[in-house]
């Protein structure tokens, strides 16, 4: 089981199409970007059920996922990416 003092990571959810400014405040604290014809959420997730409750708002607004994954602090300089691109 999460908590939420537990450590929280960088996620980019990538979805299908550009949605407008409005959007953002539907996702929880992510940060919306439009690049290259798709939607782009980047932002801190505190756990699991926090990063399934923002897909699970892309899936109710009919919205296709392109890629989910964590990113690492730039100065990381890596990047860790999940599902397809």
């Amino acid at each position: 089981m999460s908590t939420d003092s537990g450590p929280r990571s960088t996620y980019q959810v990538v979805l299908a199409g550009e949605l407008g400014d409005r959007f953002e405040t539907l996702f929880d604290g992510m940060r919306l970007t439009r690049v290259d014809g798709n939607t782009v959420l980047t932002g801190t997730v505190k756990d699991q059920a926090h990063l399934a409750g923002i897909l699970e708002r892309a899936q109710e607004l009919g919205l296709d996922l392109v890629s989910v994954g964590s990113v690492q602090d730039p100065a990381g300089g890596s990047e860790t990416r999940h599902g397809s691109e």
